[in-house]
């Protein structure tokens, strides 16, 4: 079992996303994230927990971003009822293959300036 965790300040995405603008938002973010987030300045806690997850999962992994691993290998959607799951694609899912991992575990969470992620991976 594989557990990686990451925290982030919320303030932090949102002034990346108004420097930066979609620059910032399509090397991230997949479509349907940037779906989901809408205005990331609005949005920003969402925007957030979702660069927390991929940073926790990266985290979990034993990689970091580095090794081809690139942000859009890894994927946010939500369940109809809101929880959040992971999906993995490129270079994040040829390591998990070789590591021998098929499961993982996501939690995101929240507050008025930082949002937090974890992800179990076994």
């Amino acid at each position: 079992m594989h557990i990686g965790i990451d925290i982030v300040e919320i303030e932090r995405i949102r002034t990346a996303s108004r420097r930066s603008g979609e620059g910032f938002l399509n090397r991230v973010y997949t479509a349907p994230e940037r779906d989901y987030i809408g205005d990331a300045e609005a949005n920003a806690e969402r925007a957030a927990g979702i660069w927390a997850a991929k940073e926790a999962a990266v985290k979990a992994l034993g990689t970091g971003f580095r090794d081809g691993i690139q942000f859009h290998d890894l994927r946010i959607e939500h369940e109809e009822a809101g929880r959040p799951y992971l999906v993995f694609g490129g270079r994040f899912l040829e390591e998990m293959q070789r590591s021998g991992l098929t499961a993982a575990s996501l939690s995101i969470s929240h507050c008025g300036t930082h949002a937090v992620a974890a992800v179990v991976l076994g």
